[in-house]
């Protein structure tokens, strides 16, 4: 399949994370420019949707008293936001895997 230009941005809560065409100049959240299939925008796309209910989750439970699960649950999502920021440095420009490295990220 051929790959395209994307832009990324992260922004976990509600949404995870948007992927799109062009680059938004006015966004407020940094972009991560990348180089993907349809087949990998899918498997991102299934990434930021699993973050976005491991954290509602998370954010509904954490309102019920003497539930002892939030390492698990915390662990779990910081493991699915370590696999997004894997793919992104896997399909990242120079660039985003500088940018990366440099804010620590990836190691």
């Amino acid at each position: 399949m051929k790959k395209k230009t994307y832009y990324v941005s992260i922004d976990f809560g509600t949404q995870a994370g948007e992927i799109r065409t062009e680059k938004d100049e006015h966004s407020a959240l940094f972009e991560y420019e990348i180089e993907a299939t349809q087949e990998e925008i899918a498997r991102l796309e299934k990434l930021f949707t699993e973050v976005g209910e491991t954290d509602f989750s998370t954010f509904a439970k954490a309102h019920v008293p003497f539930l002892d699960n939030e390492s698990t649950e915390n662990l779990q999502e910081d493991d699915q936001i370590r696999k997004i920021y894997r793919m992104i440095y896997q399909l990242g420009s120079g660039e985003t895997k500088s940018k990366l490295r440099e804010a620590g990220i990836i190691h």
